[in-house]
């Protein structure tokens, strides 16, 4: 059941820019939590467990394997708004996806993942795409920045693709509680790009490397 119609919020908030990488984001975070009081209890809720799942999904590279399929299990059976399970799961489906491209150019089997394609890349693990080009198309641009070991670009293109789905995912609503959510999924991209900085991605990017590949970090470098 969708949620009731938001037209004041939705109204009160400045348009989102065509693509991520701008200078500023176009509402600050504190304006943007005082616009987000005019949701109802239920709403504000949901809106929570999104900020939750972003706070836990920036420190997953600092978990074990099996925390992180625990903790995701959880939130899919405490999450019931359908617009959030359809935000997380490709959040989680594009980790997944990622991870396995890590582990296959050092020679690793494939690892551990969570989300619907965790099968389908165990079978199709040799194939350049995993045959999931038709759902993924990034899959190959991302491989390439890996490959090149640039942390910055390879961060820039994650950014984009994100924000590009949830700009197409959005588009299915319109006024309502879920076009705010999805709102709130492209914002956050907005201010991680504007917040950044480039030396602390590239060691983000190492440590990345050597959470998931360990002894086989140093093929990247």
């Amino acid at each position: 059941m969708r949620s009731r119609s938001y037209y004041a919020l939705v109204a009160s908030l400045p348009g989102l820019p065509p693509h991520f990488d701008v200078d500023r984001v176009p509402i600050t975070r504190p304006r943007l939590m005082e616009r987000l009081k005019m949701l109802d209890a239920t709403d504000s809720a949901v809106v929570e467990q999104w900020i939750s799942f972003t706070q836990w999904d920036r420190q997953v590279i600092d978990r074990q394997d099996q925390d992180v399929i625990e903790t995701y299990d959880q939130l899919m059976l405490e999450i019931t708004n359908q617009a959030l399970r359809e935000l997380i799961t490709f959040r989680m489906d594009t980790r997944t996806i990622i991870t396995a491209l890590r582990h296959r150019r050092a020679g690793l089997p494939a690892p551990v993942g969570m989300g619907r394609w965790v099968e389908h890349v165990h079978r199709n693990y040799q194939h350049p795409e995993f045959q999931l080009q038709g759902h993924f198309d990034w899959i190959a641009k991302f491989d390439a920045c890996l490959a090149a070991g640039d942390a910055l670009s390879a961060q820039r293109f994650l950014f984009e693709v994100n924000y590009r789905t949830y700009s197409r995912m959005a588009e299915a609503y319109t006024f309502s509680f879920e076009s705010v959510l999805f709102y709130l999924a492209r914002w956050e991209i907005i201010d991680r790009w504007t917040t950044r900085d480039a030396e602390a991605g590239r060691q983000r990017f190492q440590t990345m490397l050597t959470e998931t590949l360990g002894e086989y970090a140093h093929l990247f470098k």
